[in-house]
């Protein structure tokens, strides 16, 4: 079918095994996007709190699932002021969809609902060379949006060794101690950066403990306190492998060689828990240092960062700033 006879957009229906089996298709011949995006993965993703369906449009015909764009919810501050945003992402088309105009609705509809639901403008990651990184400077210019690309990032990379002698284990979850920890650590971040995730209780236990694949680590040494999070997910490679991605750097005030300690402890774990490839992107509010020490190497990959606001707020060009990338 072609995208103009498409029916209008509605409200995400909750079929996650369906949305998996669109976005492993449609992205299969994307070299840019290694990841499998499981049903698991998704009903994680969902259960964040204050992620609703009714964020994330849809478009649906006779056959099934035709598009879909996730919104989550993110509150942050930005240049001093909080604020709520819609971080947009897995943008997906089916095969049988031709052209941008699906894309076109879903992302439209995005942002009216975002609107409708008092959020203040939205968020987009765009791998650079791939088609919605192509097609973000069209969506503006039809909406006729506030948005800028305020920064770009580097993934930085590294193999991890198997374990020479797997066996079964168990893992502790994520203590209290250690999300009071995070919640602290995320707060004190350098009060110069323009735009800062900001938490709370519930986000920082999901963040930590409850997503999908959920790995936190702390680290004291001398008084000095440091806390890294990230999660597990599957490459679509062959044989498929186990990929821990790293979100959170926040080294506290941890020495140079406390940093080190840090990130081989959560390494060690990753390892423990199947992880053969390490990820990380580097957004600029967290000290890169203990990773190219660590044998992580800059990829290839580059990703954009594109902020619309609505509420008159102007979007500019940053340095920095802290935010999941999804």
């Amino acid at each position: 079918m072609t995208d103009s006879s498409s029916p209008a957009p509605c409200a995400f229906r909750g079929d996650f095994a369906e949305l998996a089996a669109v976005i492993q298709r449609s992205w299969a011949n994307n070299s840019n996007q290694p990841l499998l995006y499981s049903e698991t993965f998704l009903r994680s993703a969902f259960a964040y709190p204050g992620a609703s369906f009714s964020l994330s449009p849809a478009v649906y015909d006779e056959t099934g699932l035709l598009g879909f764009l996730a919104g989550f919810p993110r509150t942050i501050r930005w240049n001093g002021e909080p604020t709520r945003i819609i971080l947009n992402t897995l943008l997906t088309a089916a095969t049988t969809v031709k052209g941008p105009g699906v894309a076109i609705k879903l992302w439209t509809d995005m942002v009216e609902r975002s609107r409708d639901h008092g959020y203040s403008g939205t968020i987009t990651y765009c791998v650079e060379g791939d088609g919605m990184d192509r097609m973000m400077p069209l969506f503006t210019r039809l909406l006729k949006l506030n948005t800028a690309r305020i920064c770009s990032a580097q993934f930085f990379v590294r193999l991890l060794p198997p374990e020479s002698s797997p066996q079964v284990q168990t893992f502790d979850r994520c203590a209290d101690i250690d999300i009071d920890l995070f919640m602290e650590l995320a707060s004190d971040l350098p009060g110069n950066l323009p735009l800062v995730r900001l938490w709370t209780r519930p986000e920082a236990e999901w963040q930590c403990r409850d997503r999908a694949g959920a790995i936190a680590v702390s680290h004291e040494s001398g008084g000095r306190r440091g806390i890294l999070t990230g999660y597990l997910m599957q490459a679509s490679s062959v044989p498929v492998t186990t990929v821990v991605l790293l979100e959170d750097l926040l080294w506290g005030d941890l020495e140079p060689t406390g940093c080190a300690e840090l990130l081989k402890k959560f390494m060690q774990t990753a390892t423990d828990r199947g992880a053969r490839f390490a990820s990380c992107p580097v957004l600029g509010y967290a000290a890169s240092d203990p990773l190219t020490d660590a044998g992580f190497r800059r990829s290839r990959r580059v990703i954009h960062t594109y902020l619309t606001f609505w509420n008159g707020f102007q979007p500019e060009q940053v340095l920095g700033l802290y935010l999941d990338v999804l």
